[in-house]
């Protein structure tokens, strides 16, 4: 039985407000680069640093808008408790702890004052793998992900990979309304699929699924059936549900077709969400996120070269995002 890992936070929602102010220092001309790993055939593992320990291997997930720690981590950092939060997953709500860090740093980019949601084994879903980092990091900058090489290229945007990087830019929606709960964090494009009958479908930008996943009401409708294993679509929690592999025979995004791909339909009730479906980053040769501009380029002309000089030891020498919040109490359960 073949398994796909659904970004826990498309079935979450915050049960307290965060007010954000940031300041970023200048960046310089060239864009910072990370070198990836890559596991389970599809998913990005970086380096990052918490508190100026480390380097973790962590899970970039831009499906998931908060950031993600295993609680042994937790515990062997000591990182203090920042209050708790409620997700909604297949098998009803569960509330999560989360844990608050000084600085938290991928390459030279640090963000700092984050709170993490801390999940019991979350290694055991990936090897070595001891947290996700989320859109609530990397929402302060604009990513080149290029699965071709291997390389991760980013910068306080708009800036040089702007300039550089051209194609359609398909906009993007950075905020959702899940159940009438404002949902930041957000990469939502629209697509259509052909067997759906062409209708606007929003999708998430999703680096932490391997497949295109549908989980709303559209699915009903008649893909074309193949026969294959059952699969499994789960969270970080635990949680999962049954699924079928279907063909699409194309989907559109923007000005592109992408023909004969398997899309992964969960059976059972899924929760009331504001997105029809998950929409892997893996199915480009590589994808441009601006959060400055709230477009994507999908495999954009002109990739800049990876840069070959030795990174200084310090970390969080280039970008410093100073991220201050405070908090309401918690809704009422």
């Amino acid at each position: 039985m073949s398994s796909v890992r659904l970004s826990s936070r498309l079935l979450a929602f915050v049960s307290f407000a965060f007010y954000l102010s940031t300041l970023a220092s200048a960046l310089g001309q060239e864009p910072l680069q990370v070198r990836f790993r890559v596991v389970a055939d599809t998913m990005i593992v970086v380096p990052v640093t918490i508190n100026g320990v480390g380097p973790f291997d962590f899970l970039l997930d831009t499906g998931n808008t908060d950031t993600v720690v295993d609680r042994k981590l937790a515990e062997e950092l000591h990182l203090p408790p920042a209050g708790k939060m409620i997700l909604m997953t297949a098998q009803g709500d569960a509330v999560t702890p989360l844990a608050h860090t000084d600085t938290l740093s991928m390459a030279r980019a640090t963000v700092r004052g984050l709170n993490l949601l801390v999940v019991n084994h979350y290694a055991d879903l990936l090897p070595k793998v001891r947290g996700s980092l989320g859109e609530s990091f990397l929402r302060y900058f604009d990513l080149l992900i290029d699965n071709q090489h291997h390389l991760i290229q980013f910068e306080l945007g708009p800036g040089a990979l702007t300039d550089i990087l051209t194609g359609q830019h398909l906009p993007l929606s950075l905020n959702g309304l899940n159940e009438q709960i404002l949902a930041r964090n957000r990469l939502i494009v629209v697509g259509q699929i052909y067997e759906l009958g062409n209708k606007n479908m929003k999708l998430q930008l999703d680096s932490g699924t391997p497949s295109i996943v549908l989980f709303s009401p559209l699915n009903i409708l008649n893909l074309i059936s193949r026969q294959s294993p059952t699969h499994s679509v789960g969270g970080i929690l635990g949680d999962t549900l049954a699924a079928d592999a279907q063909t699409a025979r194309f989907l559109r995004l923007g000005n592109k077709l992408f023909p004969d791909l398997t899309v992964i339909v969960p059976r059972g009730n899924i929760p009331p969400m504001d997105i029809d479906g998950l929409l892997p980053t893996s199915l480009f040769r590589s994808i441009f996120i601006s959060h400055s501009g709230k477009f994507a380029i999908l495999d954009p002309s002109a990739i800049p070269a990876p840069v070959h000089s030795k990174s200084p030891s310090r970390l969080d020498t280039e970008i410093s995002v100073v991220r201050s919040l405070r908090t309401e109490s918690p809704a009422s359960q």
